[in-house]
C-alpha cells in the first residue's frame, strides 16, 4: 500500500469544561516548546511538599505550584488519573514452567534523548510505543529525572497493571567521573526539631499527588550503605504503606553483583531491622547475568533478610542478546531486569526500517520476537540458547528470529476483568493520521494515553476449536490504517484453514442484559464475505459471533447480538477466521463487548486552552482540564481517579465556528492534551472541546467548548508543509555539538535542465538541524540523467571531530506526486521507489562525506509524474539506525529541502491511497440533549429510518422502536433500536415498522 506522508499535524488529544473556560493567546511569535518543565527541581518540589505538610496539608494549591514556576497547564501532563489495575491469576499461564508471580522490571528509557517533553504527546509519529506490558512488572523511566516521567506513560503502565518510576537520580563516580551523591544524601537526610526526616512523607505526598509509583536510583557512589540512607528509605516504605500506597517503589543500582548478609539491608531490606529498603537490580556479571551460584547465594540471602524474593532481580545490559539465558532456568525464584540504555532504548536503537511506517511495524516485531520469542507466539518459542541472538538481521535471519523470548521464564499478565463493557481499536498511541470511525481528522500524532489494552498474547495462534499451534494467519498491528485512532489489527494468511487467534485473558461478567459484540473491519479486496468472527470463551466452550458479509472496500462496523445470559463469566477474547482465501487479509479496526449497563459520568470543568504556535493556516493547542467529581481513595491527595468519576477516556473534539460540523481529533485518558500544528480551513473560526466517555462506553458528559480567538498578526504561509517535518530531536545525546558541526556546506548538480547551487559557511540559525532551501529549484525531465554531489562542514583539522562523517545519508524524491516519499530504492522498486541514495556505515564513520563529498547519480524514471515535487536529503548519526528516515525527528543529523519541477509528456505515477476517502462522521450521540443519560433524545430524529438484515440480525438506523410481525399480520418481536437476533424465526417473509419520533415507516425482510 502507498503510504502516505506525515504530516506534524493533529497529536494526542484534549478535553474541556464547565465551571469556567479560558484562552491563553500566543504572542505574535509563539513559544517554539510546548511544554515548559524549568520548574520540575526534585528539591523545589520536595520543599514545597515539605512547607505544604508542616501547614497540615498533603498537597499545594495551583498557585504555590506556580510561585516555584510550575504551570497547571505542565502539571496536568505529569499527572496520572490512571489507577493501577490488579492482575487476574497467573494459575493458566500458558507457560506452566514458568513461576506465577515472576517478575520482569524493563529498566530502560522511553522514546528518544533525555528529560524535557521526551515521551510526552507531540505530533511526532515516528516514536516509540513500547507495548509488552503484558510481561512488564516494572519500568524504569530511565531518561527522566525525578517526578517528571511523563503521565500519559503512567497512563498506558497502570492500564496493564505495570509500575512504573517517576524517574530517577543518577550517581557515578566510576572511572573519575563527577557524579557525586553527596548533595542528594545531605538533602534527604534534613531533619524536622522533632528528628523526623523532613523529606520522607513529602516524597510519598508527591508520588500519590503526580500518580506516579517511585523513585530509581543509578547509584554507582558510596553513600547508599550508610545507615542513616538505609533509615530514610525504609521511612519511605513504612508511609507508603501506612498510606495505603500499594504500588510504591524505590528501586536501586549498584556496583554490587550479589546479595549477602552484609549488604541485604542497605540494597534490599531486613524484616527485623526497619523494613524494606529497595528493590534491587542486581548489577550484572562482565555485563552478563550472573552465575547461577551467585543467584542461589543472593535468593538465599534475600529470603533470611525478607522471607520473600519479590524485589530481587538479575540483570543484563541488552547491548547484546547473546547472554546467559540458560542461568534464569536454573534458578525460578529471581526475577528478572533488562537494562539499556541511557537516552533511548535498545529496542528503538537497534530497530531499522526504510520509512517511519516500516520502522514502527518494524519495532512491534522486534518487541513481539524479544518477549514471545522468535516465533512471536508464545507457545511455539525457539529453545533457550545464548548465542546467536541477533539484534539486527543477518542475511535472511530476523532480528531475535532464534530467541526463546522473556515468555520463556516469565508468565502473561491480563488486568481485563469487572463487568462489561470491554473494548479496544487496537491503537498503540500513534499514527500518521487520527481517524475516525475511517477517515482523517487530523494529523500526526503520538501520545501513550490513548494506547489500548494490548493483547495479553502476542500471538497466541491455534487451529479453531484446538489448542494445536498454527501458522495459517499472522496477526500484528498496522498503522497503515486505523479506524479510530492511528493503527490497527491486521489479519494475513491462509483463511481456508480455520484459526483462532486468542486474544486476552479475561475475567468479565455480562451485568446486564442484551450483550452484544462490535465489530469493525475493513477488507481491501471489496465486498464479500469477511471469514471473520469474535470468539469468547464462556466455561469450556467458545461462543462465536460471526460478522458475515462486507459490502465494500471501506470500514464497515456492525453491532453483532451475543447469545449469553446475565451472569455469565467471559474468560478470554479472540477472533476466529475460517473458509476464506489462502491470501486472506482483513483490518479489525474495532472490537467491543457490552451490554445494558449504564455509568453516568461526571462532568468536566475549568478547560484551559493556550495557543503555542499559530499561522494563517494552522494552530498548535495546548489544553488542560479538571474533572467535577469527588476524589475518594486519594481525596487527601487531590487525586480524583478516572474511574472514580465513571470515566473511561476523553474525546478531543473541533468545529470550526459555533454551529460546525463537529470532528473527534483525539482521544486521551489524561486530563491534558496537545493538538500539534492542527490545519485550520481559510478564514476559520477555531472551536476546540472535549468530553468524557462514559465507562460504559455509551453516554458522554456535556461537551465543553472553547472558541480560539484568531491572531490577525500571525505569520503568513502558503500552506502546512504536506511533506511533514524533517529535523533533530532536541533531545538526543550531542544535539549542541551537532548544532555546531553538523551541515551540509553545498548542493549542486550537473546534468538537470535547472541545477542546483547551494552553498553555506555556517550552521542552521535556529538549531533545528534543518535547512529550507525550496526557493532553489530543481528542474528535471522525465528519463534525465542527473549528478548530485554533496560536502559536509569538515571536522578533520578540529580537536573534537563530531561532523557528519558519523551519520547516514539519504535523498528522496517525489515522483507520483503524492506529497510523500516512498521509501523503497529506486533500482530495487522501480514503479514505485524514491529513494534516489543511500550511503554510510552502521556505527562506524564516513570521513569522505566530510573531506570528498558524496556524489551519486540517478536517472528520473519515465514514468515520474510532471509536476512540482520536492527532493528532500537526511543525515542521521550512524549508531541510531531506527531514526534515519525520509520523515520524523532524525538523530544529531542534519535535512535540506529543496524544490523540485518535473518536466514530461508521459502521464506519469498515480499515488495509491486506501484510505477511507471524504468527511469523517461526527461522534456519536453529539447532539444529544442529555447524552449523559440513556434515553438522551437526539435532536436530528428527523431522518429517516432503516433497516438493513444480513446474517440472521435486523438492524436499525434511526429507529426509536419497532415491531416485528409475520405474513398472518401477528405480532412476533419487538425492540427499542436495538438489533434483533432472528435466528429463533421461522424461514417467511416478515414486516417490520419502524417509528422514528412521530413518523412510522415499514418494510419486509425474509428470513431463509
Amino acid at each position: 500500500m502507498r503510504k502516505f506522508t506525515l504530516l506534524a499535524t493533529m497529536a494526542c488529544a484534549l478535553l474541556g469544561l464547565p465551571s469556567f473556560a479560558q484562552t491563553i493567546s500566543a504572542e505574535k511569535a509563539a513559544s517554539a516548546s510546548v511544554y515548559d518543565f524549568s520548574g520540575f527541581s526534585e528539591t523545589k518540589i520536595l520543599e514545597l511538599f515539605a512547607k505544604v505538610k508542616a501547614e497540615g496539608r498533603d498537597y499545594p494549591t495551583l498557585a504555590e505550584f506556580k510561585e516555584i514556576g510550575i504551570l497547571p497547564s505542565d502539571l496536568a501532563f505529569v499527572r496520572s488519573h490512571m489507577r493501577p489495575r490488579n492482575l487476574l491469576s497467573q494459575a493458566n499461564r500458558v507457560v506452566q514452567s514458568t513461576r506465577e508471580g515472576r517478575d520482569l522490571w524493563m529498566n530502560i528509557p522511553m522514546d528518544a534523548g533525555k528529560g524535557g517533553d521526551v515521551g510526552y504527546p507531540s505530533g511526532k509519529f515516528a516514536a516509540d510505543v513500547y507495548s509488552m506490558w503484558n510481561y512488564t512488572n516494572l519500568f524504569g523511566s530511565w531518561n527522566h529525572g525525578l517526578f517528571t516521567a511523563p503521565g500519559c506513560w503512567v497512563d498506558a503502565a497502570h492500564k496493564h497493571g505495570t509500575d512504573i518510576f517517576s524517574g530517577i537520580k543518577f550517581f557515578d563516580t566510576t572511572g573519575g567521573r563527577n557524579g557525586s551523591s553527596n548533595a542528594w544524601e545531605a538533602f534527604i537526610l534534613a531533619k524536622t526539631p522533632e528528628g523526623k526526616f523532613t523529606y520522607a512523607e513529602p516524597l510519598i505526598n508527591v508520588l500519590m499527588y503526580f500518580g506516579s509509583d517511585g523513585i530509581n536510583y543509578n547509584w554507582e557512589d558510596s553513600g547508599y550503605d550508610r545507615p542513616e540512607i538505609v533509615a530514610f528509605h525504609q521511612e519511605l516504605w513504612k508511609i507508603a504503606a501506612k498510606k495505603g500506597f500499594k504500588n510504591y517503589h524505590s528501586g536501586i543500582y549498584t556496583s554490587q553483583s550479589s546479595l549477602s548478609e552484609y549488604n541485604a539491608k542497605a540494597l534490599f531490606g531486613d524484616l527485623a531491622n526497619g523494613g524494606k529498603t529497595h528493590d534491587l537490580m542486581l548489577n550484572y556479571s562482565g555485563d552478563n547475568f550472573i552465575p547461577v551460584s551467585t543467584m542461589e547465594r543472593s535468593v538465599n540471602a534475600a529470603k533470611k533478610a525478607m522471607e520473600t524474593t519479590e524485589g530481587l532481580y538479575a540483570s543484563t545490559w541488552i547491548v547484546t542478546m547473546n547472554r546467559s539465558w540458560s542461568n534464569l532456568s536454573k534458578n525460578n525464584d529471581i526475577n528478572i531486569c533488562l537494562w539499556g540504555e541511557h537516552g533511548e532504548s535498545r529496542f528503538m536503537s537497534y530497530n531499522k526500517g526504510k520509512d517511519a511506517f516500516d520502522a514502527q511495524r518494524n519495532y512491534q516485531r522486534l518487541l513481539e520476537r524479544a518477549f514471545s520469542g522468535g516465533n512471536r507466539n508464545p507457545i511455539k518459542r525457539p529453545a533457550v540458547s545464548n548465542t546467536g541472538n541477533n539484534w539486527e538481521q543477518e542475511g535472511d535471519k530476523l532480528p531475535l528470529q532464534t530467541f526463546c523470548g522473556l515468555a520463556e521464564f516469565i508468565p502473561e499478565r491480563s488486568t481485563v476483568q469487572g463487568n462489561l463493557p470491554f473494548a479496544t481499536h487496537f491503537n498503540l498511541g500513534n499514527g500518521e493520521r487520527f481517524n475516525y470511525k475511517g477517515k482523517k481528522t487530523a494529523g500526526s500524532w503520538y501520545n501513550m494515553a490513548a494506547q489500548d489494552m494490548m493483547p495479553t498474547y502476542r500471538w497466541l495462534v491455534y487451529n479453531a476449536g484446538t489448542k494445536n499451534i498454527s501458522t495459517a494467519i499472522q496477526p500484528e498491528f498496522s498503522h497503515d490504517d486505523a479506524y479510530i485512532g492511528g493503527s490497527c489489527l491486521e489479519l494475513k494468511g491462509d483463511a481456508s484453514q480455520a484459526t483462532d487467534i486468542v486474544l486476552y485473558q479475561t475475567d468479565l461478567k455480562v451485568g446486564a442484559a442484551n450483550p452484544v459484540v462490535k465489530l469493525a473491519v475493513k477488507k481491501l479486496a471489496g465486498a464479500g464475505q469477511s471469514n471473520l468472527s469474535a470468539i469468547l470463551k464462556v466455561g469450556e466452550n467458545w461462543v462465536e459471533v460471526p460478522y458475515g458479509e462486507v459490502s465494500g472496500n471501506t470500514w464497515e462496523e456492525k453491532k453483532l447480538p451475543v447469545n449469553l445470559t446475565q451472569g455469565s463469566t467471559i474468560t478470554a477474547i479472540g477472533l476466529r477466521v475460517k473458509d476464506g482465501s489462502d491470501k486472506y487479509l482483513l483490518n479489525v479496526g474495532k472490537l467491543e463487548i457490552n451490554d445494558d449497563s449504564f455509568l453516568k459520568p461526571a462532568e468536566l470543568k475549568d478547560l484551559l486552552v493556550e495557543v503555542k504556535k499559530e499561522t494563517n493556516k494552522s494552530m498548535t493547542a495546548k489544553l488542560s482540564w479538571g474533572v467535577d467529581a469527588e476524589a475518594k481513595d486519594r481525596k487527601a491527595n487531590d487525586l480524583l481517579y478516572n474511574d472514580e468519576a465513571n470515566i473511561d477516556h476523553f474525546e478531543v473534539l473541533y468545529k470550526n465556528g459555533q454551529d460546525g460540523k463537529v470532528q473527534v481529533v483525539g482521544l486521551t485518558s489524561q486530563w491534558a492534551a496537545v493538538v500539534p500544528d492542527f490545519e485550520l480551513e481559510d478564514g476559520a473560526e477555531p472551536y476546540f472541546g472535549v468530553r468524557a466517555v462514559s465507562a460504559d462506553l455509551k453516554q458522554y458528559s456535556t461537551v465543553q467548548w472553547q472558541k480560539v480567538t484568531r491572531d490577525p498578526n500571525a505569520p503568513k504561509i502558503q500552506e502546512v508543509d504536506p511533506y511533514g517535518i524533517s529535523a533533530m530531536n532536541p533531545n538526543c545525546d550531542g544535539a549542541d555539538i551537532a548544532r555546531q558541526q553538523r551541515y551540509v556546506t553545498a548542493v549542486t548538480t550537473t546534468g538537470a535542465t535547472q541545477n542546483l547551487n547551494y552553498h553555506a559557511d555556517a550552521p542552521v540559525a535556529d538549531g533545528s538541524q534543518y535547512a529550507d532551501a525550496r526557493n532553489q529549484v530543481l528542474k528535471v525531465k522525465q528519463g534525465q540523467k542527473v549528478t548530485l554531489t554533496i560536502k559536509c562542514f569538515d571536522t578533520s583539522n578540529l580537536s573534537k571531530k563530531d561532523g557528519l562523517r558519523w551519520c547516514f545519508a539519504g535523498g528522496w524524491m517525489d515522483l507520483d506526486g503524492s506529497k510523500s516519499f516512498n521509501p523503497d530504492a529506486i533500482d530495487e522498486n522501480p514503479k514505485e521507489g524514491e529513494r534516489i541514495f543511500k550511503v554510510g556505515k552502521v556505527r562506524a564513520g564516513t570521513p569522505e562525506f566530510e573531506t570528498q563529498g558524496i556524489s551519486t547519480t540517478f536517472e528520473v524514471p519515465a514514468d515520474a509524474r510532471p509536476g512540482k515535487s520536492r527532493l528532500r536529503i537526511v543525515f542521521s548519526d550512524a549508531w541510531f539506525a531506527g531514526a534515519f528516515l525520509p520523515t520524523g525527528l532524525h538523530n544529531k543529523g542534519f535535512s535540506i529541502d529543496f524544490g523540485v519541477e518535473i518536466e514530461g509528456t508521459n502521464a506519469g505515477r498515480m499515488p495509491n491511497d486506501s484510505h477511507d476517502q471524504g468527511a469523517a462522521d461526527e461522534p456519536d450521540r453529539i447532539k444529544d440533549e442529555k447524552p449523559n443519560y440513556p434515553t438522551a433524545v437526539n435532536k436530528v430524529f428527523d431522518e429517516v429510518s432503516r433497516a438493513n438484515y444480513a446474517d440472521g440480525v435486523l438492524q436499525f438506523t434511526n429507529v426509536q422502536q419497532a415491531w416485528v410481525y409475520g405474513a398472518d399480520g401477528k405480532f412476533v418481536v419487538g425492540s427499542n433500536g436495538e438489533a434483533i437476533n432472528t435466528q429463533d424465526l421461522v424461514p417467511g417473509v416478515y414486516l417490520v415498522k419502524m417509528q422514528n419520533k412521530g413518523v412510522i415507516r415499514s418494510t419486509k425482510f425474509v428470513v431463509k
